[in-house]
């Protein structure tokens, strides 16, 4: 949008948030693509898939971005990508805020809300669960849509749609978070609980799949995490999924059955067994000894 339909208030004054049509797109770059390192007056957000992709900026390590992950890079942020995998594709979205003077903000993301005083991270990084990323993905195929047909307004409540939702979930984690290595051991259990948080109530969740994930040996992975909590992958995503089963005995009327599917666990036995280890009583006995009303056994 050439001409800004959308406002926002920044450090006590409007701004037009400006995304130009040729800005909202998405390219695939084959394996043998070369980027020159290089930089954007703007913000640049982009979800990556198909592959994965290494970003690489002057002075920090290199940072891994698995598929599903969402990155947003400050203005005048120098970076260039390179690949790994056969494709990757890059969903952007590069706006700028304008005021009415003509004038741009080229502050880093973090300091806009006034809380962020200290020397922000160049960019943030979040890994999506697959629901997340297909949100996304999808509202950004209705945004390029409607801006290309010149739709006018609905092209704005498509765009602004896709520019909330990205910074929504980008902030649920990332928002105050220092410039570090994915390689540093707490960013890791970091990424492993958000990961284990995401979709913990999938039976298919696993340590090969948390690996594949973010790019890592399975063994490293758990080797890592246990000498930082004590636990392995495995025991924590048990855990969750208990967590989650007290909370479903105590508030809700479902069977016993339905609670244990609903955690991510295959077998009803296995699920009976484990709750039994955790906490001395079985789902039923708990259920009773929390004072749920007999009928909501159902």
């Amino acid at each position: 949008m050439t001409n800004s339909e959308i406002t926002v208030e920044v450090e006590g004054g409007s701004w037009f948030l400006e995304i130009e049509p040729n800005r909202l797109h998405h390219s695939r770059y084959p394996q043998s693509h070369r980027f020159d390192t290089h930089r954007h007056p703007a913000y640049h957000l982009i979800l990556i898939d198909r592959g994965g992709c290494t970003l690489h900026i002057p002075d920090l390590a290199p940072v891994e971005c698995p598929v599903r992950s969402l990155l947003l890079l400050n203005p005048l942020v120098p970076h260039r990508f390179s690949f790994e995998a056969k494709e990757c594709e890059h969903n952007s979205c590069i706006w700028r805020f304008r005021n009415r003077d003509g004038r741009y903000l080229e502050k880093p993301l973090q300091q806009l809300d006034g809380r962020c005083e200290k020397q922000p991270a160049p960019y943030l990084l979040q890994v999506l669960s697959p629901v997340q990323a297909s949100a996304y993905l999808r509202m950004h195929r209705e945004a390029e849509t409607y801006l290309h047909a010149n739709s006018g307004f609905v092209t704005s409540l498509k765009c602004f749609r896709l520019w909330t939702l990205g910074l929504e979930l980008l902030m649920e984690q990332s928002w105050r978070q220092e410039v570090v290595s994915l390689e540093s051991g707490d960013f890791l259990i970091e990424r492993i609980y958000r990961l284990i948080e995401d979709n913990f109530c999938y039976s298919w969740l696993s340590v090969s799949y948390l690996a594949d994930e973010l790019g890592k040996n399975a063994n490293y992975l758990n080797t890592v995490f246990s000498a930082r909590e004590g636990i392995g992958i495995g025991q924590a995503i048990r855990n969750r999924r208990l967590e989650q089963a007290k909370v479903m005995l105590e508030s809700t009327s479902w069977r016993i059955r339905e609670i244990s599917e609903q955690c991510g666990f295959t077998r009803q036995n296995y699920f009976t067994q484990a709750f039994r280890r955790s906490t001395g009583l079985t789902p039923l006995e708990y259920r009773r000894r929390t004072g749920a009303r007999p009928e909501a056994a159902r």
